[in-house]
Formats: structure tokens, C-alpha cells, sequence
């Protein structure tokens, strides 16, 4: 008799808490000592199970690590007020992402050591740095010679650049040059862009208010 495959919701459910627990763990103790059985018993769901939503550890460091990544650049790409330069906008992304690399240098080393960091990098935070360079365009502040260019250079020196501070290849205020950097390649002049790229960061906005 063939399998019957478990309702979407509860699949959905299931995959919900392997992905919590193991994010939970991951906190704890880091990925090194990271078992599937205490990923399945945190969770409260069978071992077997796990291999249903998963083929490895691995995967589901990936798809925790995307998550986190995803909602990261979502918090950090978000207006903090009605009237913010895009520029502005764009600029303290930039700065906020790259500087998890010195503010929790055991999650931006765990980023940028995985076996496929650039792919999932670029996919995770990809939809929210295209929609802030976007708007940056749109408002007339920023002029990339090709948006999706721009995206996919920002985005890989990025990642770059957290490698290079968590392997102590690159000391500190690197996140407030790269941005600087960036500003200029997107068309802003350079005193502009200075200016910008080391205004005072303001208050991150509450993704629930």
C-alpha cells in the first residue's frame, strides 16, 4: 500500500518545530555537537520524521540559517521614518549586516562557513535589498548603471568582507567604509557619501508595530 503523505498543515507544523528546535540548539551549543536526535526530541516528533522534511543536518543548519538571514535583512531594510533618504536607507543595511560579523561574530562565522554561504547568502537576502535599492532609484538618490548588478555585487562583497572579519583579516569600522563605498559606486558623490555613510544609525523599527 502506498504511503499516504501526512495533511500540508501538519507537515507544515512539523517542519515549523524541527526548524525551531534546531535553531534553539544551535544557540545553546553551536552546530559542531548538533544530533538529529536532539533536534527530533526538541521538537517532540519522531526521528523518522526528520527525514521526511530534511536529507541531512546540514540542510536544516541551511534552511535555520536562511530563515535568520531572511529576517535580518528584512528588520534591517526597513524605512525607520516616513521621510528617510533612501540613500540613508540602503547605507545603514549595509552597515547593520556587516557589522553582525563583530556583534556575533559565532552566527556570522557559521554564515560564511557554510559549504554553500554565497548561493544561500544570495538568496535569503536578496528580495530585501532589491526592494531598498529600488526605492533608492526610484526617489532619484541612487543611479546603479543595472540594479540587479548592483545587488549582486553589494551582496558578495558583503559576504566577503564578514568572512574577512571573522577570520581577524579585517579590524574594525569596516561595515562604515564598505557602505561609503558602495554609496559611490551607486552614483553618490563622494563628500555625499561620506556624509551618509556615517550619519548615527537610528533606531531599528519593530517588525510588529
Amino acid at each position: 500500500m502506498a504511503e499516504v503523505a501526512a495533511p500540508v498543515g501538519r507537515r507544515e507544523r512539523t517542519r515549523r518545530r524541527l526548524l525551531d528546535a534546531a535553531r534553539e540548539l544551535i544557540t545553546e551549543k553551536g552546530v559542531a555537537g548538533l544530533r538529529i536526535q536532539e533536534i527530533t526530541e526538541g521538537a517532540g516528533v519522531a526521528l523518522g520524521s526528520f527525514y521526511n522534511h530534511f536529507a541531512s543536518k546540514e540542510e536544516l543548519v541551511e534552511a535555520v540559517v536562511g530563515e535568520s538571514l531572511s529576517a535580518l535583512a528584512e528588520t534591517v531594510s526597513r524605512p525607520t521614518g516616513a521621510d528617510q533618504d533612501p540613500a540613508e536607507l540602503v547605507s545603514n543595511a549595509i552597515r547593520r549586516f556587516v557589522a553582525r560579523a563583530y556583534e556575533d561574530p559565532d552566527f556570522a562565522r557559521l554564515v560564511v562557513h557554510l559549504e554553500h554561504a554565497d548561493a544561500l547568502f544570495m538568496s535569503a537576502v536578496w528580495p530585501a535589498a532589491h526592494a531598498a535599492l529600488e526605492e533608492g532609484v526610484a526617489a532619484g538618490r541612487l543611479k546603479p548603471l543595472q540594479v540587479d548588478l548592483a545587488v549582486t555585487t553589494i551582496l558578495g562583497g558583503a559576504l566577503s568582507l564578514m568572512r574577512a572579519i571573522v577570520d581577524g583579516r579585517i579590524g574594525p569600522g569596516a561595515e562604515t567604509a564598505y557602505a561609503e563605498m558602495c554609496l559611490r559606486a551607486l552614483g553618490l558623490p563622494a563628500r555625499q557619501a561620506a556624509a551618509v555613510a556615517n550619519r548615527p544609525l537610528p533606531p531599528l523599527v519593530d517588525a510588529t508595530g
